[in-house]
């Protein structure tokens, strides 16, 4: 294998297992052309940086797409259409989180839209969505 053929190897990495592979191919390589000039040596470790900063790239992105989500009794929760009863009165410019509460507490924000988390300490989320229209500055 040549220079090229490894850079092309390292390159085509997608898998954590091809990227695994190719950087052993890789040092074995380095370790075994012992006359390799400094440019070739650069562009093989170049290809191998490259290639752990793609991988990086997408753990990163799929632990904030984990994140995101809370499973709960065999059910996944998008966290991201979910908020506190204290962000919701913020978002919507409520007076005080108490409103939402009392809302919960009424039926205005149906039981379906409410999900409790006894695990973080009784925390109760409701789906971020508008359920009751309230004229500007009134904030109840």
């Amino acid at each position: 294998m040549n220079t090229e053929q490894l850079i092309n190897l390292i390159q085509a990495a997608q898998t954590p297992d091809q990227i695994r592979e190719a950087n052993r191919l890789a040092a074995a390589y380095l370790k075994a052309s012992e006359g390799l000039d400094s440019y070739e040596k650069q562009a093989v470790q170049r290809a191998k940086s490259d290639a752990l900063n793609r991988f990086l790239d997408e753990v990163e992105f799929e632990q904030q797409e984990t994140l995101r989500f809370l499973a709960l009794n065999g059910k996944q929760y998008d966290l991201n259409e979910w908020l506190t009863p204290m962000e919701y009165a913020r978002k919507y410019n409520l007076r005080s989180v108490n409103n939402v509460t009392n809302w919960m507490i009424r039926g205005v924000i149906p039981p379906a839209d409410i999900v409790d988390v006894p695990e973080l300490n009784g925390l109760r989320l409701v789906r971020d969505r508008v359920y009751k229209e309230i004229p500007q500055g009134m904030g109840s």
